[in-house]
Order: C-alpha cells, then structure tokens, then sequence
C-alpha cells in the first residue's frame, strides 16, 4: 500500500510538470492558446503537420519559451537537491547550496570582469566563465581556510563560508562602486537577482546536463546519506567513507551553483525552501527525497519564472525577487515552528 501511494506521488507530480512546461510555453508578453503550443510542440518534436500553425507561434514556443522552461527546470532540480545534500552534510536545516560562498565568488568574479573585461564582457561566453569559475574558486577557499575530514566540524565549515562570503561580496561592492558608468553596474544587479530570459538552445545544454548529473550523483548515493544522518561513527561502521563522499558532495554542489549561477545569475532560497517541502511529503528517506526534491524544484522554478514575466508584463521582473518572496515568509514560519517544539 505504501509502494502504490509512492507512485501515485510520483506520476502526480510528474503531471504537474508537464502541466508547469504548458503553462511556460502558454504565457508571457504574448498568450499562446494551448492548442496551439501543444501543435507547436508535436511540430518541432515529431513532425506532426498543422495547417494552423505560424512562424510567429512556433519561434515563440519552440524557440524561446520550450527551452526556458527546460533551463529553469534543470536549475530549479540542481538547487533543490544542491540544497538537500548541503543541509544533510552539515546536520543543519537552515543550510542552502551558498552556504559556502558560492554565490558570493560568482558574483566577486562577475563585477571584477564588468570592471576590467572591456569589450569581453558583450561576448557570450565571458560572464558565465567569469560566475562558474568564481564559483569553484570560493569552494577552494572554503577547503583551504575550513579543512575537511571526518574529525571536522560542519559548523567550522559552514563559518569557513561565511568568511569567504563575507570577503568576497566586499570585493563585489567595491568592483560596483568603481565602476565607470551606471550600465555596469546596473548589468551587475540585474545579474545578482537572476533571469532565466538569456535561454536558448544553443546555450541550455551544458548547464542543463551539469545540474541533471548532480542529482543523478546525489540519488545514486541515497543509502549513503541516509546512513549519514545516523552518525559519520556509525556510517563508517557500516561501510561508507564518509570523507570522501562529504568532499565529492561539496565538489558537486559547487559544480550545480556553478552552472546555475552562470546560466540565470544568483538565484535564492530554492535549495533552501524545496528540501524542507520535499522532507514533509515523503520523509528523511534520500533515495525517495533527492528524485521528488529536484522535480518539484524544477517545478516551483517554472512557475515562477511564468510568474516573473507576466506580472509585470510586457515587462520582466527577476526572478530571483519571486523565489526571495516566497521563501523569505517560508523562512520566518520555519523559525516559529522550531521555536515552538
């Protein structure tokens, strides 16, 4: 009986997607009938003839909305696992994938690119290097300053990032206010709260295989992080290296953030609030949480990214504002509800 409700779990929030990436393809500065996104759709897909169908619905289907809403999904599923394994190897419930400073070397590298790049900074390629590279540069930073080993304390660690986060995000404030024009500086706040609007098909792929083989690392491991969460002295007992697992799991975390904050920018509170949600449907048991945190990720970061660029529309809000909204009064009740037991 319990096998049969997992499933129907399973296959509903599956549903939900696919209703999400119609939802996604549908709105924006313009409507799409559904109709038409689904002829749009088994068009491009499978070649299914449509005498209805026009240049103008498919370029904005298939070409713009189908693979933002494919990004966003990857991204959404990277953070929320990201954020699931982060809170499991520190034994803290309020840790996010940027509780090391990731976000903070992305964005440090980002603004000293806007302010010594020049002409780089229009190519494609320049300001997802500078995010990802700063990105792992930040999870050195934290090794070498926090150490690890199974002697190590996560709290260390975690201070370890705050440290980095704090020197880091100084090094960003300063490349801001130097900056010789507004446009800079203004590209560099537009980028710290994140947009999934930059998605197209020649650039998806990579973040998109990044973030999806995160999550497969992560649920491949499952009994290892349940065994985790009982003691490193009793995981160790029992078979698991705890060490090197907690080093991969960093190192593939830091990979995840990598790639989002390159595609999208820093979006928050994703791997924070997902987790907890996940965690209350099916319980602390990873092989069932890790797979159900990142479709239910993806989900909520579809749905927000619709949110961003119709509230306003034919304008777009970050979507990051939406994610901060959400999982800000997500936080506060979070803390009553601790409080309270």
């Amino acid at each position: 009986m319990k096998k049969a409700n997992s499933i129907l779990m399973y296959l509903f929030v599956l549903l939900l997607l696919v209703i999400s990436i119609f939802i996604a393809c549908a709105f924006g500065s313009s409507k799409v009938p559904l109709k038409t996104v689904i002829d749009v759709l088994g068009h491009s897909l499978f070649g299914w003839e449509s005498e209805t169908l026009v240049k103008s619905d498919i370029y904005i289907v298939w070409s713009l909305r189908f693979p933002r809403a494919l990004l966003a999904l990857a991204v959404g599923g990277g953070l929320a696992v990201a954020g699931a394994a982060m809170q499991s190897i520190t034994r803290n419930v309020m840790a996010d994938p940027y509780v090391l400073g990731i976000s903070s070397g992305a964005l440090a590298f980002v603004s000293i690119g806007y302010l010594i790049g020049g002409t780089l900074v229009s190519t494609g390629w320049f300001i997802p290097s500078l995010a990802f590279l700063g990105s792992l540069f930040s999870l050195f930073l934290v090794f070498a300053i926090g150490g690890f080993s199974n002697s190590s304390s996560p709290a260390k660690l975690v201070l370890s990032g705050m440290a980095v986060s704090i020197t880091l995000n100084a090094v960003a404030q300063y490349c801001i206010y130097n900056q010789e024009n507004g446009g800079g500086a203004s590209s560099i706040v537009n980028w710290m709260m994140g947009s999934i609007g930059g998605a197209r098909w020649d650039n998806i792929a990579l973040p998109a295989i990044g973030c999806l083989l995160g999550a497969v690392f992560f649920s491949f491991h499952a009994r290892s992080f349940d065994l985790i969460a009982l003691g490193d002295e009793t995981a160790i007992t029992l078979g698991t290296d705890t060490k090197r697992l907690k080093t991969l799991s960093m190192v593939v975390v830091a990979i995840i953030c990598g790639f989002s904050v390159a595609s999208c920018g820093i979006i928050g509170l994703v791997g924070f609030m997902i987790p907890h949600v996940v965690r209350i449907m099916v319980g602390t048991d990873h092989k069932k949480m890790f797979p159900l945190t990142f479709i239910i990720g993806g989900i909520f970061l579809i749905l927000m990214d619709v949110l961003a660029r119709t509230v306003l529309s034919p304008s777009e809000v970050p979507v990051g504002i939406f994610t901060s909204l959400c999982g800000g009064p997500y936080f506060i009740w979070l803390l009553r509800k601790k409080k309270k037991g």
